[in-house]
C-alpha cells in the first residue's frame, strides 16, 4: 500500500509546480489569487480520490479530505466508524507560502486502519524532500523522485538535540520559564514543514492546535520514532482517530505537542495555550 502511495506523491510534484508559475503574491482583495490555490487544493484532491478508487476499491474506506470534509456532515464519526480504512490528505499545506513563492509548504497523507496509524507521507516538492514510514521504520528521501535519490532510515533518538520549538503565536505564550538560552520559539506558517523538521529531530518539539489532516502523515511516522502527540495538560496521548481526540470538524479538541517523551515536560514548561 505505502508503495502506491509513494507513486501517488510522484504525481503531485507536477501539479504543485505547474500551478505555481500562475500564482502571484496574495492580497486582500485579489480574489483571483485565493481562487488559484483552491485549484491546485481540488486538483491534487481530486486525483487523489481517482487514485484510491482504482488501486483500493476492494477496501472498505472512507476518504478524509480537507477538501471535501464537509459531505459527511457532523456525523464523520459514524462514517469513520463504518470503515476498515481511513485515507486523510491534506492536498497543500502551506498556502501562504505556496502563493508567495516561499518553498515551504507540502503534501501529508495518512493511513489508519480501524483508526489506527498505519503510514504516513509527508512531502515537500519544492526542495525535493519527503519522510514516510511503512510498518516497521520511518525514511527520510533526499532528492525525492530524481535520479540522486537517496534514501536513509531514520534512528530512533530519546531527545531532540536541537534547541527550536515550533508554535504559533496567536495561540501559545511563553512563561517565564522560557529564555533564549534554552530555546528558540519559532513559527514556518506550515503544519507540514513543521511536523517534518521535528520528526527529523531538527527541533525539540511542535506546540500546536490543529485540524486532522494537518498531522496525518505525522502520526504514524512519529510512532515508528517514539515521537508522541501530547494533549496539553493532562498528557493524554493522540494515538487513533476517535472522538475523543477530535471536534466533527476535525480540530484537535485541545492544543497538543508533538515531541518526543523526554522533552515534553521541558516543552510544556516554557509554554502555555492562550485558548
Amino acid at each position: 500500500m505505502i508503495e502506491e502511495l509513494l507513486i501517488f506523491t510522484k504525481k503531485t510534484k507536477k501539479i504543485f509546480l505547474s500551478q505555481k508559475t500562475k500564482v502571484q503574491p496574495v492580497t486582500q482583495k485579489d480574489k483571483t489569487i485565493e481562487s488559484l490555490v483552491t485549484q491546485t487544493d481540488v486538483a491534487i484532491s481530486d486525483l487523489f480520490e481517482k487514485f484510491i478508487k482504482k488501486h483500493f476499491s476492494h477496501l472498505n474506506y472512507i476518504i478524509l479530505d480537507e477538501e471535501k470534509i464537509s459531505k459527511y456532515g457532523k456525523d464523520i464519526f459514524k462514517h469513520i466508524e463504518k470503515s476498515e480504512y481511513q485515507f486523510v490528505i491534506d492536498p497543500i499545506d502551506g498556502t501562504i507560502q505556496y502563493a508567495n513563492g516561499h518553498s515551504l509548504y507540502g503534501l501529508t497523507i495518512g493511513i489508519y486502519k480501524n483508526t489506527k496509524p498505519m503510514f504516513g507521507i509527508i512531502y515537500l516538492p519544492e526542495l525535493d524532500e519527503l519522510i514516510y514510514c511503512d510498518e516497521r521504520k520511518a525514511y527520510h528521501v533526499q532528492n525525492a523522485f530524481t535520479k540522486q535519490e537517496r534514501t536513509t532510515e531514520i534512528k530512533k533518538c530519546k531527545q531532540a538535540r536541537c534547541s527550536m520549538i515550533f508554535g504559533h503565536a496567536w495561540i501559545w505564550s511563553l512563561t517565564d520559564e522560557f529564555s533564549i538560552q534554552r530555546a528558540v520559539f519559532i513559527d514556518y506558517y506550515s503544519a507540514v514543514s513543521q511536523c517534518f523538521y521535528t520528526l527529523l529531530g531538527k527541533a525539540k518539539g511542535y506546540a500546536m492546535y490543529l485540524h486532522l489532516w494537518d498531522i496525518a502523515g505525522a502520526i504514524p511516522i512519529a510512532q515508528k520514532l517514539g515521537i508522541k502527540v501530547f494533549e496539553y495538560g493532562n498528557d493524554t496521548i493522540y494515538d487513533k482517530i476517535s472522538s475523543l481526540y477530535f471536534t466533527p470538524d476535525m480540530w484537535t479538541k485541545k492544543p497538543c505537542i508533538l515531541c518526543h517523551p523526554e522533552d515534553y515536560q521541558e516543552i510544556r514548561s516554557m509554554l502555555k495555550p492562550k485558548i
